[in-house]
């Protein structure tokens, strides 16, 4: 697994996730996409694909950290 913690098991869609069924897997295409926020469950809300991006590789995309004003 390729995460810190494992994800958490309830989650909103009504079925306890499985990790004995969850396929990792390795990102190779990079894409943009625009959105409203983040939920408290690190997921994000409103989103909306803009188009695949090649001038970047998947391996340095990173989720922004907002800055505090």
């Amino acid at each position: 697994m390729p995460l810190d913690k494992p994800p958490p098991r309830e989650n909103r869609f009504g079925s306890p996730l499985e990790l004995s069924r969850v396929h990792w897997v390795r990102p190779e295409v990079v894409v943009e996409v625009t959105y409203l926020t983040w939920t408290e469950g690190g997921l994000l809300r409103a989103v909306s694909y803009q188009g695949q991006r090649e001038d970047k590789p998947a391996r340095q995309v990173v989720r922004p950290i907002p800055s505090r004003t």
